[in-house]
């Protein structure tokens, strides 16, 4: 059984750290791209066997991104991306997308924006977290 703990919430980008049992297990990062899914993403699984014109119907992409120091064995992997594919509502127009990304180094920093920045510049991302008051953090996480 997984526990979460929510570290970071903003509008369009949440991260989780992931406990199994008593051990951290990964990063989980939850984008709202607002934006529909790119040319690479129609390559992926199994978007790459659907029509354009349905996909081209998506108008907006959440990106799931499970982050670990190393690749996950596959009953994690499965049990991660089985458990996050529920937060996202899924409609005509919105989707997502779940990757696994692995990270050497993940664990060598603390929780702050700029180890967040360098999780969001390993996984690809556009987002950048800019940088607020320490004393505001609380409140980030409380809307």
């Amino acid at each position: 059984m997984f526990s979460l703990r929510r570290v970071l919430k903003l509008r369009d980008l949440e991260i989780f750290h992931v406990w199994k049992k008593e051990h951290f297990l990964s990063y989980v990062i939850i984008e709202d791209t607002r934006n529909p899914f790119t040319n690479e993403d129609k390559q992926l699984d199994p978007l790459c066997y659907m029509e354009d014109e349905e996909i081209d119907e998506i108008l907006n992409v959440f990106r799931i991104s499970i982050i670990n120091d190393e690749k996950l064995n596959e009953e994690d992997s499965k049990a991660l991306r089985s458990y996050f594919s529920d937060f996202v509502n899924n409609t005509n127009l919105t989707n997502f997308i779940i990757k696994e990304y692995v990270q050497e180094d993940l664990y060598d920093n603390e929780d702050n924006i700029k180890s967040f920045n360098k999780i969001l510049q390993h996984i690809g991302s556009n987002y950048k977290i800019e940088e607020f008051d320490e004393k505001n953090w609380i409140y980030l996480s409380q809307d």
